[in-house]
């Protein structure tokens, strides 16, 4: 506990100050009995030499002793905004140096400086630093700012991921029905699967080429509608692309993204283009197909995607939005 002038004001009545450390103070006075305990919003008042300092500090009543009109006040938070200039005042108290609030007030003891002699205590360079620091601060400021508007205004996920496949033809179901049979080892003009429609009828369809076979998440007695994917004939060069579906939301981002990145489970990334977009019945999702600037490894295939569209922010503004294009990891050619 320091020895240092201050006295302190609580709901309008004055205490003497009987010592001070950043977390505590003691007070003497007229201690009210009932006040043990009780939290309150106490003013620390320093007298100095035509002017005074007033600190704002919420303390707890503690160790109350009316006879001896004594108290302990304890700091309900040590950190909070009057930490600076109370330490500040402290130091200064015990070095005996001097006082300084701003550049304007400041008190010099008595003989500690010579008239016409400079203090060298380095307050340019201090000054020049925080400065620097400020503009620093700003940037980086500016920086995030420009980040966030970035990617609310000028960024979009698709609410559903894309699926690599190898390219080719899409072979769908051409009744509602069940599959009755399935062969992913058809040649070119043998049967590829056969569907048993509701109607009774078993409706077969054949593959048009001897082409490499990818069953779209079906088996035999599986249950389709009409016009759903059941398999994917591929050339044996094919290569991996990426397709998925859309909603009619997210349909004006997809045809204008300046660029369309595409993330997969394992962290790695690529950019892609927008190769074709299906249409279907108002409301409904519309497929789209990415052909990615990477060739993909036939190990992707079956894999699902994160999909990002990104359109082209204004001029001026695009040095701020700059990102690296992102490589692909492990996939790349």
């Amino acid at each position: 506990m320091l020895d240092m002038p201050f006295h302190v004001e609580i709901d309008g009545r004055q205490y003497q100050g009987r010592g001070l450390s950043l977390v505590r103070a003691g007070i003497g006075g007229l201690i009210d009995p009932h006040a043990s305990g009780t939290e309150r919003l106490a003013l620390f008042v320093f007298p100095f030499q035509g002017f005074v300092v007033a600190l704002s500090i919420e303390v707890r009543i503690l160790d109350t002793d009316p006879a001896r009109g004594i108290a302990a006040l304890e700091f309900l938070d040590p950190l909070g905004e009057h930490l600076p200039q109370l330490r500040h005042l402290m130091n200064a108290h015990i070095a005996g140096d001097l006082v300084t609030l701003g550049d304007t007030l400041a008190i010099r003891p008595a003989g500690a400086q010579k008239k016409g002699t400079a203090a060298p205590d380095g307050r340019g360079a201090r000054r020049l630093g925080g400065t620097l620091a400020l503009l620093a601060l700003t940037l980086l400021l500016i920086g995030l700012v420009a980040g966030k508007v970035h990617q609310r205004v000028f960024t979009r996920t698709l609410a559903t991921p894309a699926l690599a496949t190898l390219e080719g033809q899409t072979l769908a179901a051409t009744a509602t029905g069940q599959i009755d049979f399935l062969n992913p080892e058809a040649k070119a003009g043998e049967v590829a699967f056969a569907i048993r429609a509701n109607t009774g009828q078993t409706l077969s369809v054949v593959l048009p080429c001897d082409c490499q076979v990818q069953l779209l998440g079906v088996e035999e007695g599986s249950t389709v509608f009409a016009g759903d994917p059941v398999l994917r004939a591929s050339p044996p060069d094919a290569g991996v692309t990426l397709t998925g579906t859309a909603l009619p939301e997210e349909l004006l981002d997809l045809s204008r993204a300046g660029a369309v990145e595409v993330s997969f489970a394992d962290g790695s990334e690529i950019t892609a283009r927008l190769a074709t977009l299906g249409t279907a019945a108002p409301g409904e999702p519309v497929t789209f197909r990415l052909t990615p600037d990477a060739a993909l490894t036939d190990d992707r295939v079956g894999q699902l995607a994160e999909v990002t569209l990104r359109r082209p922010g204004p001029g001026l503004l695009r040095p701020l939005f700059a990102r690296s294009t992102p490589e692909t990891k492990a996939d790349a050619q």
